[in-house]
């Protein structure tokens, strides 16, 4: 979006964000179930996942990405069903 109107690419990771906003939109929109289906519980799992994604990337035996962007989107994909 943001790179998209000023014509430039600069930050992947912040366009990856962007489109992950825009997929949780529509999957919003379309009516798709979300274990956390009300902005508190959404914001709350939000708010957890972030206190503890190193964890999470180490329990899945993934690399924590380096671009904090990405990690932000991982966040928000994460939140949806995030306990």
């Amino acid at each position: 979006m943001v790179a998209a109107m000023n014509g430039t690419d600069d930050a992947p990771g912040r366009e990856y964000l962007l489109e992950t906003l825009d997929e949780l939109v529509l999957e919003l929109e379309s009516g798709k179930e979300w274990e956390n289906h009300t902005l508190s519980r959404y914001l709350d799992s939000f708010a957890a996942l972030l206190g503890s994604i190193d964890n999470v990337y180490q329990i899945e035996g993934k690399p924590m990405p380096a671009d904090p962007w990405v990690i932000l989107a991982e966040v928000f994909r994460g939140a949806r069903n995030y306990e």
